[in-house]
């Protein structure tokens, strides 16, 4: 059923839909006294139907907080998550609170039953690295309202009203286009994504590069895909192969797209990095591509240490002021992907 909205619901509104007396909805929201499971599950539910819920369980939380806390991710498969993922968990550990990891997809419902289930299990506290979308913006004004404290892990940067650990994405293109520059490149591609904060960051620092050197920048060279899988890393690739004047060096905007840019290039029968010079971005499996991968690291454990600690120190009351901003510095890693420019397509 969808949720009706209605400002100003009190717990006389609650009890009416689900059919119980007001004090059965105080016991529910405070925790206290016996309520059955099936009268329990009929009073949740009216809430959430009225929207009632996010303030009953804020005052829930003000009489019992939980030693539990979770981390939402777009994907599991993801190995940049997983790494974030592993020192959230480790620090969130050695302080006694237990992790919940949630695999949220990209899908609204998904996102909205999560939020339910969260509120349900009254976390103390939520980190996620997912992208903006209304499933999020909704999970964010529920939170808020439950003074629930969030935190952004490389996650999407237009909330500025929560806490944002994020990776400098301006600085981290720009020394990749330049590095390849210096190598003699000037056709330079990039693998981009549409609609992502990420991707035009990234953008703009692939262009800054070009402003600083003084050299010709090719608009042409920059085309953009639905995601950042590696089927998108292989089709836009396809696409630049396949002009008349093809790059000579491409950045793809993370490692899983370059894998696709390598199939696609192979598939042509090129080489790396003799013919054309790849970069990929995070560092995730850069190590584990033929050949291997230059790519732009991203702090990725750091980001999760700083994240859990402003997240622990939110919950423990220890900070109450302003929500913070962290950027973290990027480091290009040189591996064997790229050289200077060549004869194949010079």
């Amino acid at each position: 059923m969808r949720k009706e909205r209605k400002s100003n619901v009190t717990i006389k509104d609650v009890a009416l839909r689900a059919g119980v007396s007001t004090s059965t909805v105080g016991r529910v929201v405070g925790n206290y006294g016996y309520v059955s499971d099936e009268t329990r599950k009929k009073v949740l539910k009216a809430m959430r139907e009225i929207g009632y819920y996010p303030n009953a369980i804020a005052r829930s939380l003000k009489r019992r907080r939980t030693q539990t806390i979770a981390y939402l991710v777009p994907s599991m498969t993801n190995p940049f998550f997983s790494q974030i993922a592993t020192s959230i968990e480790d620090l969130a550990s050695s302080h006694e609170y237990n992790l919940i990891l949630c695999n949220a997809g990209t899908k609204a419902d998904k996102l909205r039953k999560i939020t339910n289930m969260l509120l349900e299990n009254r976390v103390a506290g939520i980190i996620h690295s997912l992208p903006c979308t209304d499933a999020l913006y909704n999970l964010v004004e529920v939170f808020q309202s439950a003074h629930i404290p969030i935190v952004s892990a490389s996650g999407s940067r237009r909330f500025s009203e929560v806490d944002r650990v994020m990776a400098d994405d301006v600085q981290g293109a720009r020394d990749a286009t330049r590095f390849l520059l210096e190598l003699g490149h000037s056709r330079i591609a990039l693998l981009a994504v549409k609609n992502s904060t990420t991707s035009k960051l990234r953008t703009k620092g692939y262009k800054e590069a070009f402003q600083q050197t003084g050299r010709k920048l090719h608009e042409e060279l920059i085309v953009e895909g639905p995601d950042f899988s590696e089927d998108s890393g292989y089709t836009l690739m396809k696409v630049l192969l396949g002009r008349s004047k093809p790059p000579t060096a491409v950045v793809a905007f993370n490692d899983v797209m370059a894998v696709g840019a390598i199939r696609a290039i192979k598939e042509e029968e090129l080489s790396i990095p003799e013919d054309i010079s790849l970069i990929g971005f995070d560092d995730t499996i850069a190590r584990l591509t033929q050949p291997p991968l230059t790519s732009v690291a991203l702090p990725m454990g750091e980001i999760g240490r700083v994240a859990i600690r402003i997240l622990l120190d939110r919950i423990e009351g220890k900070d109450t002021g302003e929500p913070k901003k962290v950027v973290l510095k990027e480091k290009l890693v040189v591996r064997d992907s790229t050289g200077q420019l060549g004869t194949g397509h010079g």
